[in-house]
């Protein structure tokens, strides 16, 4: 009862703190975590504590799907350099850096304890970065890499993870051959299952006709993708992230499923990324009465550590940046100037997989085992609340929003543009109506696109033998923004929004 209580403390938390960051502009996950380790402190606060092997498979999964579906094939082939820097180099070296300076720190840790703490603190949260970035004001094409990088970079540290854990268990030496073998496998076998579950969750949704089955299989899906590819030794991050944009690249989606499915899962979202930081708030006060006399040494511990990782992605970023300025076309890349690197060196956030992995360490094999959550602790708030609460200024401060369409004007008045084009040559070339029935709908068009979304959906005011040809026109207009949706160097995140507009619009007309 009381675990159930405290959830349900934590989702109406969530709700009260979301409109609390809508009104003060600061981002909510990081108050969120500020509050309920504030509540954890409190005298009498019963303890609250979800099974460490149960936070990925429980959260992990419906966040990952949440961010995946609003990537593209076009984007992860346009960002594979960033993958392959960011999320899977920039984590190894990372590791290897923060293992180093561990086992300097803490003589008698032995190399393989110190991999398996510097795994658990190598990788920023993609969760915590997608919750942060939009009221941060962080321009989209940086957002987008974030979130790029975010999507994988779990998957080299939980496998780096595991196989320093059981080295460790086993009492004996790393085997890197074995590591590299084990990375290939995980990532190779999550593609392969991703692919398939994608494909066949795409010919399911195009043969049934219920909104609502469709919407609750993309529920299910995660949790059986992400529990399936851990049962084969695959990874289920990786699985999640592929199967997600694989079935939304694949699947026939309409306008009603589209709107719903973006209200659906913003909900699911908002609140089990609510639940997963408050969680993390909840474990202080557990970790300052564990840890005991050595408190401010875990806390020395932890802080010099979130600097160390902090001065990597600072330094990998910067010659990030140094080799994006040399491309000849840079599309969505990120970073392009100074004040980017620093931006996305201080969005390097650490959150849920970081706790998920450090309380899941057993205590009986791990050196020091008292001191850990507070060292992982303290490397959320220097990595993540601090940040977090300190974004939306640092954004202003590096004036960011004065960079090359950093509010994505011109890209939205591209595919407006994009959008009207593809409903008046339809009317031109199919319609067969008389001239000054075509130019009465395409003003129309026109200007609903441009209208605000509260004024988006009076479609009556046409005469009702235009209706199918509009119905059409519309449907044209969808079709070509689902097409830039697919096509290199387009921000999908831009499109979604204008592709929004245009679904209201149809189901206002066919209404």
């Amino acid at each position: 009862m009381i675990i159930l209580l405290m959830l349900i403390g934590l989702l109406l938390a969530t709700v009260l703190v979301v409109a609390l960051g809508d009104r003060t502009g600061l981002p909510w996950p990081a108050l969120l975590t500020i509050l309920a380790a504030g509540g954890a402190l409190i005298p009498f606060t019963p303890d609250f504590e979800i099974p460490a092997e149960l936070i990925l498979p429980v959260f992990l999964p419906p966040l990952l799907w949440a961010l995946a579906r609003r990537t593209s094939w076009a984007v992860i082939r346009s960002q594979l350099s960033t993958i392959i820097s960011l999320s899977v180099l920039l984590v190894f070296t990372t590791i290897a850096v923060l293992a180093g300076v561990t086992w300097l720190l803490l003589p008698g840790i032995g190399v393989a304890a110190a991999i398996v703490l510097a795994a658990a603190l190598a990788p920023p949260d993609p969760v915590a970065v997608d919750a942060v970035a939009e009221p941060a004001g962080i321009p989209k094409r940086i957002t987008t890499t974030l979130q790029t990088e975010g999507l994988f970079n779990d998957a080299a540290s939980i496998v780096t993870f595991h196989v320093a854990l059981a080295a460790l268990v086993a009492g004996t030496d790393l085997s890197w051959s074995e590591g590299a073998l084990e990375f290939g496998w995980s990532v190779l076998a999550a593609v392969l299952l991703g692919l398939l579950v994608g494909r066949l969750a795409a010919f399911f949704t195009d043969h049934v006709d219920s909104v609502e089955a469709r919407n609750a299989l993309t529920w299910v899906l995660p949790f059986a993708v992400y529990l399936g590819a851990e049962q084969i030794g695959a990874s289920g991050v990786i699985a999640i992230v592929i199967a997600a944009v694989e079935l939304t690249s694949r699947a026939s989606i309409g306008a009603e499923d589209r709107l719903s499915g973006h209200a659906f899962w913003g909900t699911v979202e908002m609140l089990f990324t609510g639940v997963a930081f408050g969680l993390i708030g909840l474990n202080v006060r557990q970790a300052i009465e564990e840890v005991g006399a050595e408190l401010w040494h875990a806390v020395w511990l932890g802080a010099v550590l979130a600097v160390v990782a902090i001065a990597v992605r600072f330094v990998w970023l910067f010659f990030s940046y140094r080799v994006n300025r040399r491309r000849t076309r840079r599309g969505l890349h990120a970073p392009l100037r100074l004040p980017e690197v620093v931006l996305m060196t201080w969005s390097g956030m650490r959150g849920l997989v970081t706790l998920a992995l450090v309380l899941s360490i057993p205590d009986s094999i791990f050196p020091f085992h008292h001191e850990i959550t507070v060292i992982a602790l303290v490397v959320l708030l220097l990595t993540m609340v601090i940040p977090g609460l300190s974004l939306p200024w640092l954004v202003r401060r590096l004036n960011l929003d004065q960079g090359p369409d950093a509010a994505g004007d011109q890209a939205r008045e591209k595919l407006v543009h994009r959008a009207r084009r593809a409903a008046a040559t339809h009317l031109i070339e199919k319609a067969g109506l008389p001239e000054e029935q075509v130019d009465s709908i395409r003003d129309w068009i026109s200007q609903e696109l441009a209208a605000d979304d509260e004024q988006v959906g009076n479609s009556r005011r046409l005469r009702e033998q235009a209706h199918h040809v509009r119905i059409q026109a519309l449907h044209a207009a969808q079709e070509e923004l689902l097409q830039a949706r697919r096509e290199p160097g387009v921000n999908p995140a831009y499109v979604d929004e204008v592709l929004a507009t245009v679904d209201r619009m149809l189901l206002a007309a066919r209404r």
